[in-house]
């Protein structure tokens, strides 16, 4: 073995690397099951996938397909990731991943600088290791990751502590804030704690008229450089799909949905396994395990809580202060976004109080600082427990126990019969639900070319199909929303021939124009 010393590696650099490493490879630990599934892509990651295709061809657009609420920065980023690794469903996993790999080594950093200490700031990282389905869905699957990592990056570049005031950091830190709006539309929930980010920092001592005006005008330019692509959304559109809108009516359904449902989900109090059906089924642990998860989920929110009391303690350093209110802020604002938005409505809504989760190391920063490596990770034990048990459960079929293992769907052996058999018939476009029909066109490489029975997220894709004269209609149980009969009786009314086959589990009706 080389020394690493000879490697130009000393002793030094080696344990200031260590803390990386180490949340590096947990994370990817922790994500194997889906690595290792990653032919289960959904839709939603494909139409990612699909983008970045065309995009190597010369295709661009400012928006992801069919969603004008998101930027199209994780399609080039995908595209880039096609061009090195070919075209395929774990390259696509792994562009969102290195954007979570991002975002923890540059949070790890900020808090080592803060902290003093690279044990204690790795503890503090952890909640963005062990994380439940709200955080891992969005770690594994484009297209959200890169504006959570843009945001949380930017935080930590305005919270970076430094002997004297630098406003080109404000201004870089709230520019990818701002910009990160573009990228998806989520991140509006972020605004009012990065605004007050960039106030507290702009208060940073000593407080003289010249020094605070300066450093106003850092956060004016940053806000400025992250505005210009904002504008390129239509307001019109961002109203239409996003309903940022606040109706105090509809707290007498979101309030029992956050208490009995998303909160307890998020922080592993309760958690749901996916399986065959739409939605997952809730888990019922012995009762050993049901008290450590109510204890672990109420221990974090006290925890949090007494960081923010804490902080206030004039033991506590002024930059570690902000970051504290930083995190309460997220914090508090999900909380509120959700039971006065009307976009929560079931309990896939939990995703939207995932700042909760993403803001923890901020949030925590005051104990950390107070508590140092073991007391912090002594006191985060009951929650990281739980957190771990209810992510990778959350896996569902892609583990047994604490082994991983390869699904049926996370290996894509049936997608890949029924697209042999297509092709095999001569059948290049055809239509299907949505949530099969951009996942099948993807593993497919378009050939075939399958569109979706809703309005089309790719219009050409609907036209291909329109037009052709052999199209199928595909159908699988694991989406009832779309279903053969309807189809079959308005296609027999038709002139023409019509097939109704059953391949690897899907019903497949083939239709032939005269």
């Amino acid at each position: 073995m080389i020394p690493a010393t000879r490697l130009g590696l000393s002793s030094e650099r080696l344990r200031a690397a260590a803390p990386y490493a180490v949340l590096v490879a947990l994370n990817l630990l922790d994500r194997f099951p889906a690595l290792l599934n990653a032919a289960a892509v959904h839709s939603d990651a494909a139409i990612v996938g699909l983008q970045a295709m065309h995009v190597l061809r010369g295709e661009n657009s400012r928006f992801l397909w069919g969603a004008d609420y998101q930027g199209s920065f994780d399609a080039y980023v995908v595209a880039a990731f096609f061009a090195v690794g070919g075209t395929n469903p774990l390259t696509l996993m792994l562009a969102p991943i290195l954007g979570h790999l991002v975002l923890c080594c540059a949070v790890l950093a900020m808090l080592v600088r803060q902290l003093g200490s690279r044990a204690t700031a790795l503890v503090a990282c952890l909640p963005l290791v062990f994380t439940p389905q709200a955080i891992n869905g969005v770690v594994v699957y484009a297209p959200r990751q890169w504006s959570i990592t843009f945001v949380l990056v930017g935080a930590a570049v305005m919270a970076w502590p430094a002997k004297r005031f630098v406003p080109e950091r404000l201004a870089l830190g709230l520019g990818l804030c701002v910009l990160a709006v573009y990228l998806d539309m989520f991140c509006v929930l972020w605004l009012p704690a990065v605004g007050l980010l960039a106030l507290l920092v702009c208060l940073d001592p000593p407080l003289r008229l010249r020094t605070v005006a300066v450093r106003l005008a850092g956060a004016g330019v940053g806000t400025v450089l992250g505005t210009w692509a904002v504008r390129a959304l239509r307001q019109s559109d961002v109203a239409k799909n996003y309903g940022v809108t606040v109706d105090l009516s509809v707290i007498e359904r979101t309030w029992p949905l956050l208490r009995d449902t998303s909160l307890p989900w998020l922080l592993g109090a309760k958690v749901w396994i996916p399986g065959q059906n739409l939605y997952p089924d809730l888990w019922l642990p012995p009762a050993p395990v049901r008290a450590l998860q109510l204890f672990g989920a109420l221990s974090i929110l006290a925890l949090a809580l007494g960081s923010g009391v804490l902080a206030f303690s004039r033991r506590i350093p002024w930059p570690v202060k902000r970051m504290v209110l930083f995190g309460a802020a997220a914090s508090s604002t999900a909380l509120v976004a959700f039971l006065v938005s009307g976009w929560p409505v079931d309990m896939w809504s939990t995703r939207y109080l995932a700042p909760l989760v993403w803001s923890l190391p901020f949030t925590l920063a005051a104990l950390a600082y107070r508590l140092r490596r073991r007391g912090l990770i002594a006191l985060l034990a009951p929650y990281l427990v739980v957190a771990a048990i209810g992510g990778w459960l959350s896996w569902g079929p892609y583990v047994d126990g604490l082994l991983p293992r390869l699904d049926a769907r996370g290996a894509a052996t049936e997608e890949g019969e029924l697209g042999d058999y297509l092709r095999q018939r001569g059948f290049e476009n055809g239509y299907a639900q949505r949530w099969l029909a951009h996942r099948l066109t993807f593993l497919w490489h378009e050939h075939p070319a399958i569109a979706s029975f809703e309005p089309n997220r790719y219009p050409p894709y609907a036209a291909a199909a329109d037009q052709a004269k052999k199209k199928a209609y595909l159908f699988h149980p694991s989406e009832p929303r779309a279903q053969p009969g309807p189809y079959l009786r308005a296609l027999r009314q038709r002139p023409g021939k019509v097939e109704v086959k059953r391949v690897a589990g899907f019903t497949v009706i083939l239709y032939e124009e005269p």
